[in-house]
């Protein structure tokens, strides 16, 4: 299975043609449509026959990390506020998109309100060691998972023997093996993540959006994290920390009510197989330039 970060292919691709952003209206939404529909057709060209389905992963827009730590990404909108491009714009053609293909394409798209591309990832990945395997020979075993994401919050999904992870933005496999893995997440938990909003463990909660800085966490007091883990913390506020920022980047906290709700929607969910659909969708939305590549969808 090919499991696509949506939003984050769909940026890695449209962002390459940042000039072209700055036209009309329309200009700009012909542009991400056709970007997005022949991104996702190469990669589907690409890596379908050794992986199989694709599923469209996708952000919902009340996830439930935000109920659980109301600053979570709050300083995105702010970040965005302050470039020149239509940002509005390009969200509002992907969430268009995001309908259109769920429609008219060959794929599974999942989308909740509660839940986030990365909890999507996350679950089906874990659904996807004990159900749907393929049978090799005479034994059923998992089958194979490619992440197409540049997020490094995947990292921890490659303790599955089966899965593998292409970065849009790197070009190239992230990697990664169990120690590094394991260093990799009390970091990410010890650090937090600025880009998301989350403090380090020494930090409050609030230390972004007032922009403030955070305390500093020495190489030391990093390396007694690595080496302990939980128990390195040093007070109540540490080890009070320590659970946010864990239940914010460990996919092992998804809530089991939106890990179920996930699962459901791909059971339910049937992917388009009707290539006049496409090749009609290809013509009314002037992407006439894909209409000799429709078997690659």
């Amino acid at each position: 299975m090919i499991l696509v970060d949506y939003s984050q292919v769909a940026l890695a691709a449209i962002l390459t043609f940042q000039r072209e952003l700055k036209g009309t209206e329309a200009e700009v939404k012909n542009l991400i449509r056709h970007v997005t529909l022949s991104t996702l057709k190469s990669y589907k060209k690409k890596y379908g026959k050794e992986y199989g389905e694709m599923v469209i992963c996708c952000d919902g827009r009340k996830y439930w990390r935000k109920d659980f730590f109301p600053n979570y990404k709050a300083s995105r909108k702010k970040n965005r506020e302050a470039s020149d491009l239509d940002w509005k714009l390009i969200f509002d053609t992907l969430s268009e998109m995001r309908d259109d293909l769920a429609v008219y394409f060959p794929y599974r798209v999942i989308h909740l309100e509660q839940a986030e591309a990365d909890d999507v990832i996350a679950v089906m990945t874990k659904w996807l060691q004990t159900n749907n395997q393929c049978v090799q020979g005479l034994v059923e075993e998992p089958q194979k998972i490619l992440i197409l994401s540049s997020d490094k919050d995947f990292k921890q999904l490659q303790l599955y023997p089966t899965v593998k992870q292409w970065s849009p933005m790197q070009k190239k496999y992230v990697t990664a093996t169990q120690k590094e893995i394991h260093e990799f997440m009390i970091e990410h938990i010890v650090k937090g993540d600025s880009g998301d909003g989350i403090p380090n463990i020494l930090s409050k909660d609030d230390v972004f959006v007032n922009a403030e800085r955070q305390k500093t966490v020495s190489s030391k007091r990093l390396q007694e994290f690595i080496d302990n883990g939980f128990i390195a913390c040093r007070n109540d506020e540490e080890r009070r920390n320590w659970h946010r920022n864990s239940t914010l980047v460990a996919f092992e906290h998804i809530p089991e009510e939106v890990t179920q709700n996930i699962v459901q929607v791909y059971l339910n969910t049937k992917p388009n197989n009707d290539k006049m659909k496409i090749m009609n969708y290809l013509m009314e939305h002037r992407c006439r330039l894909l209409l000799d590549e429709i078997e690659d969808f």
